[in-house]
């Protein structure tokens, strides 16, 4: 079996890159994170999050890298206020 370098098609995008993520978005018609990790909680994520969240209690946010917006939204709803910018074109709801 001889793989192929995927570098090589002429449609390749470089993962993560912006056009990688409005490709995600046009096929699915918005972007949404469809990963879903397999480990149990607690792990390093959910700890991370929930610590995260105690420190923006009644604090102004700014999540830079806020992806879909999960955490950001989590952390909204104990935040003064919060903002979440992402260089993906992800829309709420």
């Amino acid at each position: 079996m001889q793989l192929t370098d995927p570098t090589t098609f002429t449609e390749w995008v470089q993962p993560h890159s912006i056009e990688w993520y409005k490709q995600l978005s046009d096929i699915q018609g918005k972007y949404i994170y469809s990963w879903n990790s397999t480990l149990t909680e607690p792990n390093g994520e959910s700890i991370f999050d929930k610590e995260v969240t105690k420190t923006t209690v009644v604090r102004k946010v700014l999540d830079i890298g806020c992806g879909h917006g999960e955490l950001t939204n989590e952390c909204g709803s104990v935040a003064k206020e919060i903002i979440g910018f992402d260089v993906t074109a992800y829309k709420l709801g």
